[in-house]
This record gives structure tokens, sequence and C-alpha cells, in this order.
């Protein structure tokens, strides 16, 4: 566990050094859940979460749809982007596991689960230069 620890660690100082953004996303609990923590200075993120399924050595896009850095289902659409100062960590509303109502009640014409497989979240600046992944997690 020490290991792992000094390694992200390394892995954030190098990330700061080279003037990237220090951001982990996490998987904190339960199946869908996840969690933004900014160990740099303040950052925009775009709101919109993509969600990758490894296929063979490569991940792609499952297009799922409706799933935001949101902290709680409103009527009123998700900005484009949200700020996370520097120390902060954001934990949205978990991910259901579906294509279109992935998240917060929407109306979907066609929606259900996506398969089992090996996903990712992946979430990105507001201007789409850097791109944050979590660790690989596992739909049953």
């Amino acid at each position: 566990m020490l290991a792992v620890c000094a390694v992200a660690g390394l892995l954030i100082a190098s990330a700061q050094a080279a003037g990237k953004p220090a951001l982990e996303v996490l998987l904190p609990g339960p199946f869908g859940a996840l969690q933004v923590v900014n160990h740099g200075e303040s950052i925009r993120l775009s709101t919109v979460v993509r969600v990758e399924q490894q296929v063979g050595a490569d991940w792609k896009d499952t297009s799922v749809t409706n799933l935001f850095l949101i902290h709680e289902c409103t009527t009123a659409p998700a900005p484009k982007c949200v700020s996370l100062s520097a120390g902060a960590t954001l934990e949205p509303v978990s991910w259901r596991g579906n294509y279109c109502y992935a998240q917060c009640p929407v109306p979907c014409d066609l929606d259900g689960p996506v398969p089992p497989g090996v996903y990712r979240f992946v979430v990105s600046s507001c201007d789409h230069k850097h791109k944050f992944v979590s660790p690989m997690f596992e739909k049953k």
C-alpha cells in the first residue's frame, strides 16, 4: 500500500512539474461511484463524463449520454464546465450503468444497460487539452 501511495505521489509531482494538472479520478465505493480529486491548482473541467469499455488492448467509447460532473439531480441542464479549486474533491451522482438514463431521470426513447465488461471513466479539462482516466472497473 505504501508503495502504491509513493508511486501516486511521484506521478502527481511529475505531472505538476510538467505543467499538466494533477487530477485523480477515483472509484471510492459501489459500482458507478466516482470521485475527482484536485491535487494541483484550480482547474475548469468539462462536466461531461465519458465511459470507455476495454475491447482487447484498446479503449472504445460506449456512447453513454447524460453523465455529468454534478453533485445532485435537478431539472436544470448541466453547465458546460465546472471549476474545481485546488485541493477540492468532487463526488458526482453515481453512474447507473445505463446508456441514456445514466445518472439522473431523463426521457429516453432507447435505453438499456451497457453489457458486462471492463470500463473506465474519462474526465476532461474544459478546453479538452487534458484528460484524466479512472482505474478500470468491471460491470457484471
